[in-house]
């Protein structure tokens, strides 16, 4: 960003206010990043989020028997320590009559158009750590392709990763609950309304509590303003009859969360407003934190989203949300972005963190998609292998909001390649659910061994541990104790 005369000046004037309060000065400063402060100094209000020092720190939770066993630790553990530590700011924005959003995924609170003021007030208390900016960040663009001529066999991309293969053995998704966070999903489309868990099977009828939540507008019913969301949803159970199949795990059930606006716009807050609602669904217009149900949570979310850094995107508060959600069981499969060819290009948050299973993308002729981010990701201070894996993500047909189809590429359609494969091994093997670290290591190690321009054979920071093989995925759970 290139700051003019005046509003350096302006950022520097926020900056003295914020610094000039006697002795607590230099720490309450340090406390509001350099997003937040020069927010303020451009517009003298900001979006932000107020993150509380009291974090809840989770033991390992790999030796409960169960998903649900988990994810009940996981929620209650954080929305004890939320509820508690929060009670007394809340108490305190309430009476002033400032609104604000709570969250317990990271203890935090989202207060919209915060003026300079109430920043500084807030950085002065001592049970907050960190005043983070709650910045508008775009989603990845897609690759719009020419429409091939209408397929009567299976798609390409389904049939190089042996899907059908593993259709025959009987194997489809059933038993297994996906979640698409994204700009939403058009329900009724007829590739998708059968798969919705929801839906009732008559007449557009459904409940829609627990099943949907739309963190921008509150819609009660599943709305795709995007499209996005619906072409994702589709690679991973879109089936139409008398159509082309589009979906790996066809007779998975769905849920949906909308994190992004019509314009593929998403923030931070939204994004772990999602997570939180698949860790532990709630009814609409119901409390997160007490009214979460996580024996409703699904066993795999597809993100094909990002939320980069040097937009205003925390990476820690993010990263601490990730990790939250894998505690609980849940495999988050998220998409490694565009911005290949070049090394060390995968830059974005959830793609960047190790708790996240991140996909890169392939060809026709399987070899990485020219966009597809590569690793490594040394943002940590060590040199992290990632994609974990690749998929296909170039001409994938996919189902769009009314009831069209559209040809386009892009790692956001690899990532529901690999949420189909997920659920296929869990229908298969149902024992592995909740077994997040079993599942991602047999998708890697079953992977076809590809090697990249990133550094190593196997696994290298273009295409991962390879491009994934569904058919030898699913046997390898069937075999897996």
């Amino acid at each position: 960003m290139r700051w003019t005369h005046w509003m350096l000046l302006a950022f520097l004037g926020v900056v003295f206010a914020l610094t000039a309060h006697g002795e607590r000065a230099t720490p309450i400063a340090t406390k509001i990043t350099p997003f937040v402060q020069a927010a303020l100094a451009q517009g003298r209000h900001a979006d932000v989020l107020v993150i509380l020092k009291d974090q809840a720190r989770l033991r390992d939770t790999q030796h409960f028997a169960t998903q649900l066993e988990r994810g009940r630790y996981v929620y209650e553990t954080l929305t004890k320590t939320a509820l508690r530590s929060q009670q007394a700011l809340r108490a305190e924005l309430d009476a002033k009559g400032i609104p604000y959003r709570a969250h317990y995924l990271v203890n935090m609170i989202a207060i919209p158009n915060a003026n300079a003021d109430l920043v500084r007030t807030l950085a002065a208390r001592d049970d907050v750590v960190r005043i983070e900016l709650n910045p508008r960040v775009k989603k990845p663009a897609l690759y719009v392709e020419p429409e091939q001529q209408q397929q009567t066999v299976i798609p390409w991309n389904l049939a190089l990763i042996n899907a059908d293969k593993v259709w025959e053995m009987g194997i489809t998704g059933k038993g297994v609950v996906v979640a698409g966070a994204d700009t939403g999903v058009d329900w009724l489309h007829p590739a998708l309304i059968n798969q919705y868990r929801g839906y009732s099977g008559e007449d557009e009828i459904a409940d829609h509590n627990y099943n949907w939540f739309d963190t921008l507008e509150n819609s009660p019913e599943p709305i795709d303003p995007g499209a996005h969301g619906t072409l994702t949803l589709g690679v991973v159970v879109g089936d139409e009859p008398e159509q082309v199949r589009t979906g790996v795990a066809f007779e998975s059930q769905w849920i949906a969360c909308r994190n992004m606006d019509y314009d593929g716009f998403g923030t931070p807050e939204r994004y772990i407003g999602c997570m939180e609602f698949f860790l532990a669904p709630f009814p609409l217009d119901g409390d997160p934190m007490t009214q979460g149900d996580p024996s409703r949570a699904p066993q795999v979310i597809n993100n094909s989203w990002g939320c980069p850094p040097h937009e205003g995107c925390e990476p820690d508060t993010l990263k601490e949300a990730v990790e939250h959600v894998r505690a609980a069981g849940i495999l988050f499969v998220a998409a490694a972005g565009n911005e290949g060819p070049s090394c060390s290009s995968v830059m974005d948050p959830p793609a960047i963190y190790e708790a996240a299973f991140t996909v890169g993308a392939t060809t026709r002729d399987d070899r990485i998609a020219h966009f597809s981010s590569r690793g490594p990701v040394t943002l940590w201070g060590t040199e992290q292998i990632e994609p974990d894996v690749s998929a296909p993500g170039v001409g994938i047909r996919g189902p769009m909001p009314g009831g069209s189809y559209l040809s386009v590429g892009g790692t956001s359609l690899a990532a529901p390649h690999v949420t189909g494969i997920a659920a296929l091994m869990l229908s298969a093997a149902p024992h592995l659910k909740g077994r997040v670290e079993v599942l991602e290591e047999l998708i890697r190690q079953t992977a076809v061994p590809k090697v990249g321009d990133c550094g190593g054979d196997r696994p290298n920071n273009s295409y991962g541990w390879g491009r994934v093989d569904a058919l030898a995925a699913v046997k390898a759970a069937l075999e897996a104790k």
